[in-house]
């Protein structure tokens, strides 16, 4: 019932672009009233909405606009019923300034853009809203209570993330410092104000989040009420989160520290969170909203659906909402555990929940599947093998063209910067090893850097996200080391 009331009396009359979806192929809009009747939709993929140099505003297509031509030809004849009978008795000037109230855009994010222009997705009032009734059950199921104090370590930008953790605090009534990330303050400030904030939360990239606590580690900062990390815009490897516990309770973390992934992208405009159990030896999933999307997973190669728990491609839906929103939309991203409908054995919720093993496109800037050598190579397999190496403080994968020439072949570099007494010959093999057992394929080489060296690499403090994994193919000529 959401989805065709949704799709009937905003989607196809207000959206040029999805109107023209149904129309080139012939779908009655009032015929799609399940899951099943939307796979008769095509996909919506990227490359369907991005920018381009010649249409640079295709995205706003995607933004719901009840303007007069579109209420006349194409809503229910229901829904202009509704608004001639309310001009009638309110004016059609109040009517008029309501829908303008209510789907006027007044927020906006981008994609990161990394290959591509970035794709705008535009907020109204009420989708502003609903980010925040997400934000405060992101930040229940995580287990804040009244009180709690947090530090968000997330870069000021126009992005998902970072909104999402503001409408947290205004939801929740919870203060949060917002300090911008290591590019606004550096990791000496974060620091800084992790110390005098004392918080019970910390949010940010787990990349940064990582670095930021083990300068913190060094300079022997105490965490006295630090119980809870919340992880997002990248995948967060159970062999990460063991870490950050492990560091947390070396700094004096009274309680014990659970950390919690979330998922979330620019196209949904909110995200979801993740119940997990206190050992970090599993997840139950990321907690879906039923009332506000629909999931589909399916075989990224014939895009047909999987059943529940198996692995799959996430394909995204909006159920409700105005501004920009999406049918059947493609993120390229792969749950390795698919979605399943029982109940939590966490938390005891009934929404549908998705893999917390997630491969992220964005993981790897927009390159989820590159060709290494001929061999298809999915580079987000790097993260988890990386995080169980618990001797690397720091690393990072270069792909680059050996010699910089562009037509030698390919090579995989890894850099890395491992702890005081490592047996560092030992460790490349092992890894070595490792990769070649999880992924098929191995660097070429791997070489020892500075800590220091390899932060800088990385940008933690001078980029939005950390390059943990760089495409330097069609990249000039930089020094050894120097990526």
């Amino acid at each position: 019932m959401l989805l065709s009331r949704f799709i009937n009396e905003q989607l196809y009359p207000y959206s040029a672009f999805y109107r023209r979806v149904f129309d080139e192929h012939h779908i009655d809009p009032r015929k799609i009233r399940s899951v099943d009747d939307l796979r008769r939709l095509p996909f919506t993929t990227k490359a369907d909405i991005a920018p381009t140099p010649e249409h640079p505003a295709r995205a706003l297509d995607l933004v719901l606009r009840p303007d007069k031509e579109a209420i006349r030809k194409y809503a229910p004849t229901s829904v202009g019923l509704k608004l001639m009978m309310e001009g009638l008795r309110r004016g059609r000037a109040t009517v008029e300034k309501r829908l303008q109230l209510e789907y006027f855009p007044v927020h906006v994010t981008y994609t990161t853009g990394r290959s591509a222009m970035p794709t705008q997705f535009l907020f109204t009032s009420m989708d502003f809203e609903r980010l925040h009734i997400v934000g405060k059950r992101l930040i229940e199921l995580c287990g804040a209570v009244t009180g709690d104090r947090a530090l968000n370590v997330f870069p000021f930008a126009p992005h998902l993330a970072f909104w999402q953790v503001f409408a947290v605090g205004q939801a929740s009534t919870m203060l949060i410092v917002h300090t911008g990330g290591g590019k606004v303050m550096g990791s000496a400030g974060n620091i800084a104000a992790l110390q005098r904030l004392q918080p019970q939360i910390l949010i940010g990239v787990p990349g940064y989040v990582y670095h930021m606590l083990r300068q913190a580690h060094e300079q022997r900062v105490e965490l006295q009420n630090l119980k809870i990390i919340a992880l997002g815009a990248e995948r967060v490897p159970t062999a990460l989160k063991a870490r950050l516990a492990g560091l947390c309770e070396s700094m004096g973390a009274p309680r014990g520290v659970v950390v919690h992934g979330v998922y979330g992208f620019t196209e949904a405009r909110h995200a979801w969170g993740e119940c997990t159990p206190p050992s970090h030896e599993r997840s139950y999933g990321y907690h879906t909203y039923p009332e506000y999307d629909i999931f589909e997973i399916v075989d990224p190669e014939t895009g047909e659906p999987v059943g529940p728990g198996e692995r799959g491609e996430i394909v995204y839906t909006s159920l409700s909402g105005h501004g920009s929103c999406v049918l059947r939309y493609r993120t390229g991203d792969i749950a390795e555990g698919g979605i399943i409908y029982d109940p939590c054995p966490g938390c005891g919720r009934i929404v549908p929940r998705l893999s917390q093993a997630i491969s992220r496109r964005s993981d790897v800037g927009e390159f989820q599947l590159t060709k290494i050598r001929g061999t298809l190579v999915d580079l987000n397999g790097f993260l988890p093998v990386m995080a169980e190496a618990h001797e690397v403080v720091e690393w990072q994968l270069v792909v680059k063209k050996v010699n910089d020439d562009p037509d030698e072949l390919d090579e995989l570099v890894l850099y890395i910067a491992v702890g005081p007494n490592v047996d560092a010959e030992s460790l490349k093999q092992r890894i070595s090893s490792n990769l070649h057992n999880t992924l098929e394929i191995a660097p070429n080489r791997i070489e020892v850097l500075p800590l220091a060296q390899l932060e800088v690499n990385l940008g933690l403090d001078t980029q939005m996200k950390e390059m943990r994994i760089r495409d330097m193919r069609n990249v000039l000529k930089a020094p050894v080391g120097q990526p």
